[in-house]
């Protein structure tokens, strides 16, 4: 009967063991794509004369054609 118990304990132990390292390896890639996002946030973020001179630019090209 401990023989059973001592195998269950062990079995268990290397399943936590693993399930801890996936979490790790997820908590990692989770780190880099939050790198990522915030890259590509601050490529797409317009200010407010970029805005302007953006709707400028519109205004003289429906001008230019109508």
């Amino acid at each position: 009967m401990a023989d059973i118990n001592a195998i269950m304990i062990v079995l268990l132990s290397v399943i936590i063991i693993c399930l801890l390292f996936i979490m790790y390896v997820m908590y990692v890639r989770i780190q880099q794509l939050l790198t990522e996002v915030n890259t590509l946030t601050g490529r797409m973020e317009i200010t407010g004369t970029e805005l302007e001179q953006l709707t400028r630019s519109v205004e003289e090209y429906k001008r230019a054609r109508g």
